[in-house]
């Protein structure tokens, strides 16, 4: 089975926000506030996609997972609580709205995929990573950690009405 990374493209507008409407479905379902506020949605990925920050994970020519990816520093990055990150750097890159399809899910395809965006940007001298995730989505958990990342604290980021705590991670790759 072909799996590789692409670039996202307007023609995947669809996929992308079925992949993200589900993930929001089984988010809710696992009792996880995260993504329940309307964000990310259309106008969170045509921003993606017009800044070229989109992309999207490829098995057997249909569109399985999206994935954001911001260069250089994350405002609600600024301030991290119980705890620091592992440099003062703000020359890193940032994964965001990371969402794989659920008939895809059980594959280790999360995997592929985080290797893939970790490669990918290695190539192109990136070598500090962050992400953050809701404190109950312990699969996500999972990823991050399996892919090397270390938790560093909290942040807070502004998804909507409020302020919600995120547990923020890293990877230093050199």
């Amino acid at each position: 089975m072909l799996v590789y990374m692409r670039q996202a493209q307007n023609n995947d507008v669809i996929d992308i926000l079925n992949i993200i409407e589900t993930a929001r479905i089984y988010l809710n379902q696992q009792g996880v506030n995260q993504w329940q506020l309307g964000y990310p949605n259309q106008d969170t990925i045509l921003s993606d996609l017009n800044q070229k920050i989109g992309y999207v994970l490829i098995v057997a020519d249909q569109v399985a997972g999206y994935v954001a990816i911001v260069s250089g520093e994350e405002p609600n990055y600024k301030k991290i609580e119980l705890g620091q990150w592992l440099n003062k750097s703000t020359d890193y890159v940032v994964i965001h709205r990371f969402a794989l399809s659920p008939l895809y899910r059980g594959q280790k395809l999360t995997q592929r995929f985080m290797t893939a965006i970790l490669t990918y940007f290695f190539e192109r001298q990136a070598f500090d990573f962050r992400i953050d995730t809701h404190p109950e989505n312990i699969p996500m958990q999972a990823v991050i950690r399996d892919n090397g990342f270390t938790k560093q604290g909290i942040v807070r980021i502004d998804e909507g009405t409020d302020s919600s705590i995120r547990w923020a991670y890293q990877l230093l790759l050199k």
